[in-house]
Parts: C-alpha cells; structure tokens; sequence
C-alpha cells in the first residue's frame, strides 16, 4: 500500500468534489487549519488511529481540527475517509492537497532567510517584483526567517529556484578555495 498514491487519489477527490460545490477556497483553509492543529496537538495522530473510538468521534475530531464549524464539503470529506479507513493518512492527503490547491491557483510558496528581520514593506516589494516577472500569472506567498547564523546577505528560494548570497555561504567558498590552492602548494 503506497501512502502518496492514496494520499494524492483522497486529495484530488477532496479539490474536484471541493471544486463542484464552488467551495475550494473555504476547504483550502480548512485544510491548512488541519495541518495547523496536527502539528500543535501531537496526540491527534493517536486519536485517530484509535481503533476503539466510533467512526462518529473521528469525524467529528476531524472537522473540529479543521474549523470551528467545518463546511458541508470537509464534513462530506471527512466522513468518506473515517468510512473506507483512511484517517491515519489524513495528515498526508491534506499536504497533497494543498499542493494540488496551489498548483491550480498558480501560488508559489517562497522563502526568503536573512541574518536580521526585514521589514513588511521590503517583503511586499520583493513579492510584487517576482509576481510582475513571472511569465505565468503567479501569486507569491513570501514566508520570511531570521537565521542570525547567515551573517549577512540573504537566501531566497521559490519552487526549484534557491538564491544563496548569504555572507557565510561566501566565507565557505573562500574558505574551501583557500585549502585547495594550499594542497597544491604542499
């Protein structure tokens, strides 16, 4: 039994049914709110695998994760997935989701680490560049980190593409040509 086979079969379901109902948006942020509350309450992996709890209490579980009061269609969602068994991977048919969500919005994630914060104003001007310079529509979430350990400079990183002009990425390098002029000098 493949887990990403199934996960991506549940999720595509989940946007196409999601899709029909005109309801993608809201299912969209139940299902990062999902992901929200597996990461912050551990133990909601264990109740869901629980083998003594009625069908009923982990549908309920799961739409209470998802939203205060969950839509008819991540109700429906959930239902369908307690019935055939699938709840243990529901943690990973919510990461398909999302990404199947994102593929078909055009929103690319990217990810910008400096050695000191930067300001709301510098991030929303790098957003609107890599928006205006895309060759397709694309909306940009732009997640921003502090790694003091960076030095200075930044790393920026969308889809495959990874910008490393970090100051200690640069002492690396000139560190490693460093050893290797002097090996040749030995």
């Amino acid at each position: 039994m493949d887990i990403g086979v199934i996960a991506k079969r549940y999720a595509k379901a989940l946007l196409q049914y999601a899709q029909l109902e005109k309801a993608e948006d809201k299912v969209y942020t139940e299902v990062l709110q999902f992901v929200e509350s597996y990461k912050k309450v551990p133990q909601l992996s264990q109740v869901l695998g629980n083998p003594l709890l009625p069908a009923e209490q982990k549908e309920k579980v799961l739409c209470q994760a998802a939203a205060i009061s969950a839509s008819p269609v991540f109700q429906k969602f959930a239902a369908l997935v307690v019935a055939h068994r699938r709840e243990s991977f529901m943690l990973f048919i919510a990461y398909s989701f999302i990404s199947l969500y994102r593929e078909l919005k055009h929103i690319s994630i990217g990810k910008l680490i400096t050695a000191v914060p930067v300001s709301e104003k510098v991030a929303n001007r790098l957003e609107k560049m890599i928006e205006d310079r895309s060759k397709n529509s694309v909306d940009v979430i732009l997640d921003t980190q502090v790694d003091p350990e960076l030095l200075g400079g930044f790393i920026f990183q969308i889809d495959d593409m990874r910008l490393d002009a970090s100051v200690k990425t640069q002492f690396e390098q000139i560190k490693k040509q460093f050893i290797e002029k002097n090996k040749r000098i030995i």
